[in-house]
């Protein structure tokens, strides 16, 4: 007879893939294409920004740019967010002054958050019977191609899980679930 471990990294073991959906949650203009930006509207030779910028009017962050020898700081401000899309001003704050820019817009690069693809591992691997106490994961950037690891833990063994995004249809998240096939850590004996 087989244990309920035993039959579990028997299972694990053959499965190949599982698919979930979920909703993404937190839209986000990232630093990298607030940056990019930056440099399309004030033509700077570089731009950093401290955080990604939240989906939500009003939300702003400052970040620092150069252009030549000069730095100087630039404040991007979200003045509406419609659908996939959040449009910000962008302006140059300090320093000499410089001809206002147009309102920038970028495509909503949303994340799932790593508790939600966590419950959606665990959900689906419940499903296909598999005994599984604890699943922890961290945020899962919500573009195709995106990949992160999990981390699954059942009795006494720990395994790794990639979970890979699939499809991206607006707020629904697809993704692939690939489990180790082999415990991480195994018990002492």
């Amino acid at each position: 007879m087989i244990s309920s471990l035993g039959r579990l990294v028997a299972v694990l073991a053959t499965a190949l893939t599982a698919v979930a959906a979920l909703t993404a949650c937190g839209k986000v203009a990232t630093d990298d294409s607030v940056e990019e930006q930056i440099k399309s509207q004030l033509g700077t030779d570089s731009s950093d920004c401290p955080t990604d910028l939240k989906g939500e009017q009003g939300q702003s962050i400052v970040c620092k740019a150069t252009k030549g020898d000069e730095a100087f700081d630039v404040k991007v401000t979200v003045t509406s967010v419609s659908g996939d899309t959040i449009n910000f001003s962008i302006e140059r704050v300090g320093g000499p002054a410089t001809a206002t820019t147009a309102p920038a817009a970028t495509a909503v690069a949303p994340t799932v958050a790593g508790k939600s693809v966590a419950q959606s591992v665990l959900t689906q691997l419940a499903a296909d019977g598999k005994q599984v106490d604890q699943v922890s994961c961290p945020d899962l950037p919500a573009t195709v191609g995106a990949s992160e690891r999990c981390t699954l833990k059942a009795g006494a063994d720990t395994y790794g899980v990639t979970v890979t995004v699939t499809g991206v249809q607006g707020t629904d998240v697809k993704f692939d679930i690939q489990v180790d096939q082999t415990p991480t850590t195994a018990p002492s004996r």
